[in-house]
């Protein structure tokens, strides 16, 4: 019989002002399922957590990835803050290894763009998984609030950077 080799099972998380956006990867190749989850009026995030213990328990991710609030490039306000602190912590109880990155990071691992924007970034993983692309918001005006279907792209590209840092890290363990 074939072994085949252990593909990597990512949960990437991004709080959202209304709830959480969320992404779960088999490997960089395979986006297995994506969504954006709201939760309404008071204990937004006591509401967040029940709905991300749902998905930890329905997939069983070997690993969850969410955003270096405390990293350059981060502007996140405290309930939002508070949010992803619990969901650490609700990863570490279930023994499923938790990694952070800050916007500098998402932007060094997608440095193949001449200029990676949010939105150059979104649009290059649209084109990478065909089914992220019907939800591709348009570029922002200035004066315009983001798309809250950005943030489906935002922890599209926490689980990216996780594996593009894997793939330069074994990379550079080759030689």
């Amino acid at each position: 019989m074939i072994e085949r080799p252990s593909t990597t099972r990512v949960l990437a998380i991004d709080p959202t002002t209304k709830g959480f956006a969320y992404v779960i990867f088999e490997g960089p190749e395979f986006l297995l399922e994506w969504g954006l989850s709201q939760a309404r009026a008071d204990a937004k995030n006591a509401k967040c957590v029940r709905g991300i213990e749902k998905l930890l328990a329905r997939y069983s991710p070997d690993v969850v990835i969410l955003e270096d609030y405390e990293g350059a490039g981060s502007h996140r306000r405290p309930r939002v803050r508070a949010l992803i602190r619990s969901i650490e912590g609700l990863a570490r109880r279930r023994g499923i290894r938790e990694r952070s990155f800050s916007r500098r990071d998402i932007r060094r691992a997608f440095d193949i763009l001449a200029s990676p924007t949010k939105h150059s970034i979104a649009t290059e993983l649209a084109k990478r998984y065909p089914e992220l692309a019907p939800r591709l918001p348009s570029v922002r005006k200035c004066y315009e609030s983001e798309d809250e279907r950005t943030n489906l792209f935002d922890a599209a590209s926490l689980a990216l950077t996780y594996f593009e840092r894997h793939r330069r890290r074994s990379k550079l363990g080759s030689f």
